[in-house]
This record gives structure tokens, sequence and C-alpha cells, in this order.
């Protein structure tokens, strides 16, 4: 039964620009505002990142201007406040993303226009609209109020808030040629965001090559990066060999575990990076090279410069504009979408129809992934392999972990729980007495109540956690 608030409850409520904006950025679908003018007063990220603008830059623009800009080819919102009823259509933005959009028009007492509101619903991949935007076939045990929503720009899955931020950044950053640093845990995917920021640049007809510093023998670092001319070195082609640099002439080049890169040639990358010019080994002569550099790394690269393993200027030139990948245990939403994209991805593949069960997506959901996507893929790719040869298709086999790790073994993990069953049982206690004080806002008598101790008892416990903390000593109470 719907539990409908009384007027006393609902006085309390006020609907304020800010709760709007929150609920408007918490929906992964397209929506935003407008006066009668067609000026944006509200909107989300997801609306700006498929214009391939920030969301500032979208609040406050006028949807005139952004058609003639280029940024979308019409506006059923400016239609939709003339005509005074809903207006909708097919729309397609710049960054080629084709989507539905509504746009209802809402009327004052006079029948004016006070505001526009404009909802999107994007195409699935065969260019049908499709209510759930699931670009994917969905298990018919998860249609409905379970079905995964996300939306995918050239294999990158957005559906977290976290991964929209990131791509908003990375559509900013795509219409220049700065150079971008991009940072992350292993397997989070730098390289699919460097391949993203490339084919939304002017540069995307052009060459993108990767080099992973890491995978090179250290003494062909060199000859791989900036070319070598005939007679060198011993082994070296007789015609001589353009570098990569060279390769990727009028395109991008992705520096990939950039933090591998030997010290000795870290002042020649720079010089590059501010000269434009590349000189190949065992030559005197400078090529000129128009270059975009996207470098990545998985380490710390602050805490090398201050261990001296990495020049601080060539970190300071490469992060003009950093972007930081988020692990994929902090953008759960992520998991579930980029889980079905594989499966989809591995039941073409292997000519199989494995399906997910609750119990495996609920697995998926507490595990760490400390690998990352990367890990989430071949897992996935595992699973569909072992239900093609009769094995065990679950997650835990997958993985090679137990039940106990699912998803109890998470919570002694974020929470620090550790050593003797009497140890972790008196962190426990504590932790719950404080749970519970905090809950009864500090109130001691009402917090032993709902401990079912004596209040003498709760005192002699906080007691104890005070000289723990302070140093003199002490224990607990077993009260």
């Amino acid at each position: 039964m719907l539990n409908v608030p009384g007027k006393k409850e609902a006085d309390g409520l006020e609907l304020t620009r800010e709760s709007m904006r929150d609920v408007f950025e918490s929906l992964a679908d397209p929506i935003f505002v407008t006066d009668p003018k067609g000026n944006v007063i509200l909107s989300n990220s997801t609306t700006a990142l498929t214009l391939g603008i920030s969301l500032d830059q979208l609040i406050g623009s006028n949807l005139r201007d952004l058609v003639s800009k280029g940024y979308y080819n019409r506006s059923y919102a400016l239609e939709a406040a003339q005509k005074k009823c809903p207006v909708g259509g097919l729309i397609r933005t710049k960054l080629n993303l084709t989507y539905f959009t509504n746009s209802t028009p809402i009327l004052d007492d006079k029948n004016e226009v006070k505001l526009v509101l404009t909802t999107g619903k994007f195409l699935g991949l065969d260019g049908k609209y499709t209510d759930n935007r699931s670009n994917l076939p969905v298990n018919s045990q998860y249609a409905g109020k379970n079905t995964v929503y996300y939306w995918m720009a050239d294999a990158v899955i957005a559906e977290s808030k976290a991964m929209r931020q990131v791509l908003l950044k990375a559509c900013r950053v795509a219409q220049t040629d700065t150079t971008v640093l991009i940072t992350g845990e292993t397997g989070t995917g730098k390289e699919v965001i460097a391949r993203y920021i490339h084919n939304y640049s002017k540069r995307a007809k052009e060459a993108f090559i990767t080099v992973n510093c890491a995978a090179l023998p250290e003494n062909l670092v060199e000859s791989e990066l900036f070319g070598y001319e005939k007679g060198a070195f011993t082994g070296a082609k007789p015609e001589g060999k353009a570098g990569l640099f060279e390769c990727a002439h009028k395109g991008t080049l992705f520096l990939d575990e950039i933090g591998e890169l030997p010290v000795y040639l870290q002042g020649k990358l720079l010089r590059v990076l501010e000269t434009r010019e590349v000189r190949r080994v065992g030559s005197n002569k400078a090529v000129q090279v128009d270059v975009r550099v996207i470098a990545a790394t998985n380490k710390d690269l602050e805490e090398m410069v201050r261990k001296g393993s990495f020049r601080s200027d060539l970190y300071y030139r490469l992060s003009v504009f950093p972007i930081k990948l988020p692990a994929l245990r902090e953008r759960p939403e992520d998991i579930m979408a980029l889980s079905f994209n594989f499966l989809d991805e591995f039941n073409k593949k292997y000519g199989t129809s494995f399906e997910l069960t609750h119990h495996d997506l609920q697995s998926l959901l507490t595990y760490d992934w400390p690998g990352n996507v990367r890990e989430l893929k071949n897992t996935i790719e595992r699973m569909v392999i072992n239900s093609s040869i009769g094995e065990a298709p679950h997650v835990q086999t997958a993985l090679k972990m137990d039940d106990s790790q699912f998803p109890v073994y998470k919570v002694f993990k974020t929470l620090g729980l550790k050593g003797t069953l009497k140890e972790v049982l008196q962190q426990v206690e504590e932790l719950y007495i404080k749970y519970i004080l905090e809950e009864c806002a500090g109130k001691k008598g009402k917090a032993a109540a709902r401990l079912g101790i004596y209040r003498t008892v709760l005192y002699r416990k906080l007691k104890a956690y005070e000289k723990k903390y302070s140093g003199t000593g002490g224990g607990q109470g077993n009260g």
C-alpha cells in the first residue's frame, strides 16, 4: 500500500532546485528543463555527455544556439513551447548518438508556457527504439523491474555516475590537443578511454598507435619510440626505421605503462613533447611530428617523483589534463552492465545460451575485483566455457573461490576485523555500541536500553574504549 504523507508531513517537504538536481543526476537517461525561450535551467550530466560538452557549459545555454552550432540537429523543446503541446522524435548529436526525445510543455493557469520538460531514450544497436534502453538481450528472468539499464558509447559502458563523469571529462578534452594522463588500477580500461578520446577528436581518421612501455626491452625502447638511421647499431635494418612518433604523425600515440619508461629516456620524451621534434638514433637531423600524446599508468607517479624514479618536469608535462578511472568495486552499477555485455559477447562467440543466476549476480556484486574490468571479462568468459563443457558455471568456480568468501569475507575486509575470535568479538561489540549511541543521538540511557544492558555496564565499556585510545591502558569490560 502506498504510504501518502499527511498534510503536516507534506508541509515539511521542500522541493528545492538542489534536490531536483540530485534527482536528475541520479537518472541515466538524458533529461533537462528549459524556459519558454529555450534556455536550459536544469539538466543532468548524461544530457551534456551526449552533446560533447560539460554540464556547466550546458546550463544557461540556449537550444537555438546549440542547434546552430551543430551540437544536435533539432530541438523538439522549442517546438513544444511554440505549439503548447507535447512534441517528440529522433535526434542525433555531434557525437553521432541517436535517441528518441519527448518534450512536454508545462502551462500556467493562463495557458502560457512556464517550463518545458524534455526526456530521452537511447536507441538499441539495431536502430530501433527500446523502452529499457539496454543494447543487449536481457535474460527473461531479469525482465521488468530487474532489467539492467545502461548505455554504451564506442564500447564504453557508463551506468554509474562515476564513469559518466569520466566520459564527460574525456568528451571535453577530446576536442583539444592537450596531453592527457590516465591513471587507475590495472584492468580499469585506460586504453579504452584513450581510444574514446581519439575517436571523438579531430584526429579520429588518423592513426591511433599504442605502445606498452613495460613490454619493450629497455635497449629497444629508444629506437622503437624515436626510430633509427641505417647502421645505427648492430642488427639495425639497412634502410633504417621510423619510430612510433613518426608513425603516429597527425594521429594519437598512446603511451601505456608510462611509469616503466627508463629514466634516461624520460628527458628525451620531455623534449619531444615540448619541441614536437624527434631525432632518430644515429641521426643529427630533427623531424617535425604532429602527435597527440595520451599516457597511462597504474603507478603513483607523484610518489615516483618523490623517490627520484620519475622526472618531475615530465610528470607535470604529461598531467596537463589528468583523468582517474575508478576501480570496478567503486561502481557496482557498471558490474551489472558489463557482465551482461560480456555474457552476450561470449555466448555469441561460443554458440552458447548461458544465463546468469540470481546467486551469480549477487556474487559478482560482492567480489572485490582486484583485476577490475579485465578480471570480470575473463570470469564471464570462463563461466560461459564451463557451461559449454558441462562443468559448474558458477562465479565461485570461475574465480577459484569458495562460498565462504561471498559475500561475508568482504564485510570482514571492509571493517578491518582480524585477530582471535575473542579479539574480533570485542571489535564488533565496540562498533555496534558506537553505532547504537549514534542512533540514539548520544543518549546513554536510551542506548543501554536498546543494547539490553545496564547503564553502568555501558559507562564501564565506554570508559575502557576511552582509555584504550588515549593510551593510558585498561581493557574492555565484559559486563
